[in-house]
């Protein structure tokens, strides 16, 4: 059994039960939130899809509805739809407990919260419905509002369609100062959360903030757009002025449910359409967004007013790993794909860039040429490596030694980043033929540096995943998981102590433990009793049969217990006479006596072991 840390782990949250969480893990379906996720089709009793948590292009990722667990033969990554939710989303237990309780119309018993915990949650939830009022507010008046002509007139120049106003809600404010500020009023809201939010500001005198004065809405004469979560709740604006005055664009601050550095304008659209296209193009700007969404390329986001973020690239790996930057045909866009390169190494997806004419921007070009050219650009990205390594050569004088060898110097900086060896050498290959120097000085140069992770990542999962176990050790636990009935004669047997691999011992040990209270056998609820690192083993023996379908399982499970019992047996001689030997040469006659007697008690066992083999067989 896994110890006592993991069970608190996985089934002691606090206000939930054990019996809660089972309730939750047989209402829900795995098919379906995997389906989310990941495009599965039916190969026999299971599904099978693109691994969403490693780079693959042959389908090595099952689920078993049935079962109601997953498997990635690939990476070894398995589980159930707690697992499931919990790494594809970062969630906590407790989170993805939440997640699917609501999902699946399961009610949860309150939480005891402490007044400050209560005092946060209840702010939080304010602040969301104060984001939901303005945004109606800011919607309604641009798509009904008789002012809001100025800025339906307005969209429509920009080419936005009715569809994109209403697929991203978008609003329009005007140049009243009070026009939001009246509407909070006769809705109850409370104006100092709606400051704190920055969507209205107190009127100052002298510098101080009289509150006697009154309040003025902070976005006049703009078009909204709403910046949205995954869970489809507003936590921000943007806001783009119609005349000419500055600043053009006006964002909401940071907050308690909102962080610029986590959140992609668009992703609540664009998530399901990136799975579909295992891709997602991320641009900079609002409109770049919406034209994209407009010509049927919704599988787009954009960035808030920031570079991209290690936590952008970790919440597109949950959809895709395949990146497409999209930026401005200038200085600013060229660096800020180069800044995204080491970006997207370290967090091994694959980083592609779409190279726009000079001077072009992504709404303006979409806008000029046809679908199947931009198509096209889509479809024939540059990977990102070879766009860094073609600015190196434009940006030094690669035909001089100089040259050559600030190219080198920046470029196995680059390398380095590179987590798998087969992608750094291929490479460090072509990086070497472009300047026209043997491979061996690039890799003296990588070997050089003590720094940057020069070896594969390897984690325990992954070490337990290669580790190979003793055959007829692993066929016992296959007999456990696929034929239940036999677990009463291995637990009388206990032949599971006997068991020289610690992990299948582990794994045993909670399917017979389960067994024994529960008369049956659920998978999903093994898994929440063993260690994470081993949830993706048990999960590869249950979706692959062992093996047994025509044989007389009770006989192979006899001739398994025989063998690990010898193995163990031979193994003890093999100790015991080196310790015999051991005592002799060193004449400890007190010593060599208990360990004489020791053997005559092994070779009883062994003969009793080879007797017990000749009746049953």
């Amino acid at each position: 059994m896994a110890g006592p840390s993991y069970r608190v782990k996985r089934l002691a949250v606090g206000f939930l039960s054990e019996e809660k969480v089972s309730e939750i893990r047989d209402r829900s379906s795995i098919l379906e939130v995997v389906s989310d996720h990941v495009t599965l089709k039916k190969t026999g009793k299971n599904y099978k899809g693109l691994c969403p948590f490693h780079s693959e292009k042959t389908p090595s990722f099952m689920v078993n509805e049935e079962k109601q667990i997953f498997h990635c033969f690939g990476c070894g990554e398995g589980g159930d739809v707690f697992t499931f939710l919990m790494k594809v989303g970062n969630y906590s237990f407790p989170q993805a407990v939440e997640e699917l309780a609501t999902r699946y119309g399961v009610r949860l018993p309150a939480r005891e919260l402490s007044t400050t915990q209560k005092r946060e949650m209840s702010k939080r939830e304010s602040f969301f419905q104060i984001n939901q009022i303005a945004s109606d507010y800011f919607h309604d008046l641009l798509i009904q509002g008789r002012e809001g002509g100025e800025g339906r007139k307005y969209l429509s120049q920009r080419g936005i369609s009715q569809e994109i106003i209403r697929d991203h809600r978008l609003g329009y404010s005007t140049n009243r100062w009070d026009g939001l500020v009246q509407h909070f009023q006769q809705r109850k809201v409370s104006l100092e959360l709606a400051w704190e939010l920055g969507l209205i500001f107190p009127k100052k005198k002298e510098g101080r903030v009289e509150s006697m004065l009154g309040w003025y809405d902070a976005f006049r004469g703009r078009i909204l757009f709403p910046i949205f979560d995954l869970h489809q709740r507003v936590v921000g604006f943007g806001g783009r002025v119609i005349q000419d005055r500055q600043p053009k664009y006006l964002n909401s601050p940071e907050s308690s449910i909102y962080h610029k550095g986590d959140v992609l304008y668009g992703l609540q659209v664009a998530k399901r359409y990136a799975t579909e296209k295992d891709g997602v193009i991320i641009v900079e700007g609002y409109f770049d967004l919406l034209t994209l969404h407009q010509y049927g390329f919704k599988h787009s986001v954009a960035t808030l007013g920031t570079a991209l973020t290690p936590q952008h690239v970790r919440t597109l790996k949950r959809y895709t790993k395949n990146l497409i930057t999209l930026f401005d045909a200038d200085s600013a866009g060229v660096q800020a794909t180069l800044r995204s390169l080491p970006l997207f190494l370290e967090e091994e997806v694959v980083g592609k860039t779409i190279v726009l004419p000079k001077g072009e921007d992504p709404d303006g070009f979409l806008r000029k040429v046809d679908l199947e050219d931009f198509g096209g650009r889509v479809d024939r990205a540059i990977p990102l490596i070879d766009f860094f390594f073609e600015r190196l050569m434009k940006t030094y004088d690669a035909k001089s030694i100089d040259g050559k060898v600030n190219v080198a110097r920046e470029g196995v900086a680059l390398l380095k980043k590179i987590p798998d060896k087969i992608r750094r050498d291929f490479y460090t290959r072509a990086l070497a033929e472009k300047l026209d120097i043997k491979e061996s000085f690039l890799y003296e140069m990588l070997q050089s540096s003590s720094k940057g992770p020069l070896q594969p990542r390897e984690d325990l999962k992954k070490s337990f995943h290669e580790t190979p176990f003793p055959k007829s050790e692993e066929m016992v636990v296959r007999l456990m998981v696929h034929h239940p009935e036999l677990i009463p004669t291995i637990s009388n047997e206990g032949i599971v102590k006997e068991f020289e691999s610690p992990i299948l011992q582990n794994i045993a040990g909670a399917l017979g433990d389960l067994y024994g209270r529960r008369g049956r056998l659920d998978l999903p609820e093994v898994l929440a009793h063993v260690e994470e690192a081993l949830q993706g083993r048990l999960c590869e023996f249950a979706f692959q049969e062992c093996g047994l379908e025509g044989g007389d399982r009770g006989k192979i499970l006899q001739d398994c217990i025989q063998k690990i019992r010898e193995k163990r047996l031979k193994k003890e001689r093999g100790e015991l006479l080196r310790r015999i030997k051991e005592a002799e040469n060193q004449q400890e006659e007190k010593r060599l006596v208990p360990l004489l007697k020791e053997r005559q008690e092994l070779a009883k066992r062994e003969r009793g072991l080879r007797k017990d083999r000749f009746q049953k067989g």
